[in-house]
């Protein structure tokens, strides 16, 4: 009986150790700046967000004022 409880408590110890290193599920890296800001990358609003502050122009403050992203300074590129 002794022989058969120490085996169930070395199998034991052997499925958590297994069970322990095996590799966690897949999880997704955080999305970058650039993926996620909704402002131009390198504009100005960019540039204050990423100091961690509001853009101080004031077509920026009135555009923030309104719930908005100032369109003059984070226009899409032309082509």
């Amino acid at each position: 009986m002794k022989q058969l409880t120490s085996m169930l408590v070395i199998a034991l110890v052997c499925a958590s150790v297994a069970f322990a290193a095996s590799p966690s599920p897949d999880v997704k890296p955080a999305t970058t700046t650039k993926e996620s800001s909704k402002f131009k990358a390198g504009g100005c609003c960019d540039k204050a967000d990423k100091k961690g502050e509001k853009c101080q122009h004031p077509c920026c403050v009135k555009a923030a004022a309104d719930g908005k992203v100032c369109e003059k300074c984070n226009a899409p590129a032309k082509k």
